[in-house]
């Protein structure tokens, strides 16, 4: 069964991580690590009048009038669906307890129509495994239970009603809908089963409320205690006590008010979902919940690139989530390679995810974020716990050095499309090696390995200078020895043979790559090579401002020619640009641009990755926590310059 490609709504604890569509599927599960393994195939909850034969209506897949919210301050949602075939006003409740293993899902049925319904409910799941392993099922009678289990993985659906029917396999979606199970086996080795309830006589203008709980455990024993706390518990306290947790949660952030309600609602929703996409156990966080399982038209987003991290824990420091920035950066001491570079991407658990080559600027990237993050708390304790990895760092990228140009050696961009020796890769090593010098200089470590550290930086921004300046321009180069083809020859004749690794293999590249791309305002921001005023920066800025501004839709796309996922602006590269002009004093285009990204997220508070080229309705990856982040930032420096400046009350 395929999947959609956006996800509506997520809820989770740090450890489970649930995808909802905007008609209230639970499309997407992860536990133990909220980017693997994914549990659910297909999960649907049926309606119908136990008096008239096949009556069952699916919640998430009619042809009804649905509404969804959050209840504010939470990552508690509410999706509300009016079923006129039965005439019921169905309300569900989903959100994941906050130190427990358990999605909740809770269902308010009130009739709404004139007459008494003998109302039935049903529920019908298919696992989905990541391996080969047979899927198995069974029901529980002690526990009133439908068990899915593999291996390490073992979770329930248990209810607050008792169960009336059950089935296990034999098409249990089919018999749900027609209202009626076979529990003849109570065993199978067979990924799917389905349970009913009958809940009685239900009189016009009443309701009725049914709990479902999704328990997940490591091995039987865990998970049948698990399930008998939970049940014990019950939804109130449960409810009462994740609604607490989320206040408090807020109450620990930086308070930022415009007075407009769309832009405050967008902060609070990133403040939530930083924490959802930071994973409890592991610190790593997740770009965005997956959308693409089996790679049909990108390379996958449910993994962790410290690209992303340098600019996201710098956005929870400015949100008062110093916290979760420090876990971030112990996961990635963990996870550095023994070589002393970052990879360029990881599974949150800190392996080493499928990757198209090694991406310096992630390196580069770490350095300089740790550094920012001491800046924020002042404790030095924690340079001291990342100088290993620092250490380890800087004696890669010293070596990491191409003899010809005096810039990194070639790897990819910063949107892991190009081979080559690239502006914003460059900007990244030389505040890396700014930033570990400041680290050093802090901890007292020998001034040789200072002055040798900055330097280093100083000789590879001379080389930046000499090899990535168009002068008769005044513009930097996107990149020079880039393979612009992957996969064939290069789109000019100015070509450069080079030797891409110690086997002595070579490639045909282009000597160099002048297109226009959002990444070259990082030599200003945030690495601070450049000032933004700096005659350069500032011609670059403007011709990357003037070439990338989408005419029909605004925003800014990424650079020349992107084609990716439709050629759409990009709501991170839209507030890179803001944010530029910020720091170059042109305060009200930065507003501009910051109201543009406002304008394009969804009803739920979410930003996109993208915005439709045609219309500027959010597309494509939803959400992406890098927008989020950026959101943050820009609206950061925003107050502090005078606020957002006019915008339509939200």
């Amino acid at each position: 069964m395929g999947k959609p490609y956006i996800n509506n709504a997520v809820i989770g604890n740090g450890s489970m991580l649930g995808c909802v569509s905007e008609t209230g599927e639970l499309i997407r599960l992860y536990w133990p690590e909220i980017d693997f393994p994914q549990h659910i195939e297909k999960l649907l909850t049926g309606f119908f009048d136990r008096n008239v034969p096949n009556s069952t209506v699916w919640f998430s897949e009619g042809d009804y009038e649905y509404s969804q919210a959050y209840i504010e301050g939470t990552n508690i949602l509410k999706t509300v669906a009016r079923i006129k075939s039965l005439s019921l006003e169905v309300v569900q409740t989903d959100f994941c307890v906050p130190c427990d293993d358990v999605l909740v899902r809770r269902y308010s049925i009130k009739n709404i129509g004139r007459n008494g319904i003998h109302l039935g409910v049903g529920v019908a799941s298919r696992v989905t495994s990541h391996t080969l392993d047979m899927g198995c099922t069974l029901f529980d009678f002690g526990l009133d239970a439908l068990v899915h289990y593999r291996h390490d993985n073992y979770w329930a659906i248990v209810s607050d009603a008792g169960v009336k029917e059950f089935q296990i396999g034999n098409d249990p979606f089919r018999a749900v809908w027609e209202g009626r199970l076979d529990g003849t086996d109570s065993i199978g080795m067979s990924p799917d089963g389905a349970l009913l309830w009958d809940l009685g006589y239900v009189e016009p203008g009443c309701e009725r409320n049914i709990t479902l709980y999704m328990i997940f455990s490591r091995n039987m024993n865990s998970l049948k205690e698990l399930t008998r706390k939970i049940k014990s518990v019950g939804y109130t306290s449960l409810f009462n006590t994740t609604k607490e947790y989320w206040t408090d949660y807020l109450s620990k952030c930086r308070v930022l008010k415009t007075g407009n309600g769309t832009v405050d609602r967008i902060y609070l929703r990133s403040l939530l979902l930083f924490r959802l996409m930071t994973d409890r156990n592991t610190g790593a966080i997740l770009a965005s919940p997956e959308i693409d399982e089996n790679f049909t038209r990108c390379g996958r987003y449910a993994y962790c690139w410290v690209r992303d991290g340098a600019f996201i824990t710098s956005a929870l420091n400015e949100a008062g989530l110093c916290s979760l920035s420090e876990k971030f950066y112990e996961w990635s001491v963990r996870v550095q390679d023994k070589e002393g570079f970052w990879h360029q991407r990881y599974h949150i658990n800190g392996n080493v995810a499928p990757s198209w080559g090694l991406q310096i600027d992630e390196t580069g990237s770490i350095l300089f974020g740790m550094w920012n993050h001491f800046l924020h708390v002042k404790n030095v304790s924690f340079l001291e716990k990342v100088w290993p990895a620092v250490l380890k760092a800087c004696e890669f990228l010293e070596n990491f050095i191409d003899g010809d140009t005096g810039l990194p050696l070639p790897s990819f961009d910063i949107w892991e499309e190009r081979m080559g020796e690239h502006t914003y890769s460059t900007a990244a090593v030389i505040a890396g090696f700014r930033a570990a010098a400041n680290i050093a200089e802090t901890l007292g470590v020998s001034k040789k390995t200072i002055d040798q550290w900055r330097s280093i930086a100083d000789n590879i921004k001379k080389a930046l200078e000499r090899n990535l300046v168009d002068n008769a321009k005044g513009i930097f180069l996107r990149s020079i020895r880039t393979k612009l083809n992957p996969w064939g020859s290069e789109p000019c004749a100015d070509t450069v043979i080079i030797t891409v690794n110690p086997k002595g293999y070579t490639r045909e590249v282009s000597a160099f790559d002048g297109k226009m791309d959002i990444s070259l305002l990082g030599a200003a921001v945030p690495f601070g090579i450049y000032e933004p005023g700096h005659p350069v920066m500032r011609n670059t800025a403007e011709k990357v401002e003037k070439l990338l501004y989408c005419e029909k839709a605004g925003g800014i796309y990424r650079y020349q020619e992107d084609g990716y996922a439709g050629g759409n602006p990009w709501v991170v590269a839209t507030l890179w640009l803001a944010m530029y002009h910020i720091r170059a004093g042109n305060i009200e285009k930065a507003r501009e641009y910051f109201h543009w990204s406002v304008e394009c997220a969804t009803p739920l508070g979410f930003l996109p990755e993208q915005a439709g080229k045609n219309d500027g309705k959010p597309c494509w990856v939803i959400p992406l926590t890098w927008s989020h982040a950026m959101f943050v930032l820009v609206l950061k420096e925003l107050a502090e310059k005078g606020g957002i400046g006019d915008m339509q009350r939200g």
